[in-house]
């Protein structure tokens, strides 16, 4: 069912089959102390022939033994990969990329916003998944069979999940939206987003909220059209933000904030509302 893997020289091993896989789906199961700190505490990696759970609290560091999980060439297959990004992050102090998301990916073809990896597996497989070891603590030794068996589980679906929606993403004209907002997503994870303070100055509230309501209201009109969730496609708060950058930088530093393909369909009636 699985293979467990808690020292370095079979990580190493490992690392010399995964580093030449087209792609491998990995979640990673961590405490967070706080939120700029958590602990990787273990990480799944199914390659489409065999499921392998690497003890990361046993393999303090890595070193050149993970480098499967930051090549350009192997395609990482996530469930709503945030958290699972600064989680490896915090092991390896090394940042992911070439990444599918499938909660992202569902997102896109099915009008549903972050449905959870048990809900998808449910609805497109039919599995019923067992959620009774989500809360448990990871970081203590030894690890259960039936922790070792739900880690399991985790990567057991991804790729067939991953194989289908890519299709669908592709026909359908949307893969670039999606590769478009993973690229800007590991951007943000591992910089520092303005805050509110530093874009707020000296704005009329009167106008800032006017504003906000025109662009609102192209915002869902567009959703609607798109057939997309709209705080997936521009969230309030991303419309916020970005209607104040425009207000206080101009119209090029705000669409510099948002992705191609949302740029692409909001500019035209952004900068309508801005004059």
């Amino acid at each position: 069912m699985y293979t467990f893997i808690e020292n370095i020289e079979d990580l190493a091993f490992l690392n010399d089959e995964l580093i030449d896989k087209p792609y491998v789906a990995i979640d990673t199961e961590f405490r967070r102390t706080s939120k700029d700190n958590m602990k990787l505490a273990l990480l799944q990696v199914n390659d489409g022939e065999e499921i392998y759970l690497i003890d990361t609290v046993q393999i303090k560091e890595p070193k050149n033994a993970a480098n499967f999980l930051f090549s350009n060439y192997v395609l990482k297959i996530l469930h709503s990969c945030k958290e699972d990004l600064e989680a490896i992050f915090s092991w390896s102090n090394q940042k992911m990329e070439n990444i599918f998301d499938t909660q992202l990916a569902n997102s896109f073809l099915e009008n549903e916003y972050s449905i959870s990896y048990q809900g998808l597996v449910e609805k497109k497989l039919g599995i019923i998944l067992n959620k009774k070891e989500t809360r448990s603590n990871w970081l203590k030794r030894p690890l259960s069979d039936d922790q070792l068996k739900y880690a399991a589980l985790d990567v057991e679906y991804l790729i067939p999940l991953y194989l289908e929606q890519k299709e669908l993403l592709r026909s359908s004209g949307k893969n670039y939206w999606h590769d478009e907002d993973i690229q800007k997503l590991v951007s943000n994870t591992f910089e520092n987003q303005m805050s509110e303070n530093n874009i707020r100055r000296s704005i009329p509230r009167e106008q800032e909220n006017e504003l906000l309501y025109k662009l609102n209201l192209k915002v869902n009109e567009i959703a609607k059209q798109e057939r997309i969730n709209p705080t997936l496609f521009f969230s309030k708060k991303a419309q916020k933000d970005l209607l104040r950058i425009a207000l206080l930088e101009g119209a090029d530093p705000a669409f510099r904030e948002i992705t191609p393909w949302r740029k692409k369909l909001l500019k035209k009636e952004i900068i309508e509302i801005l004059k």
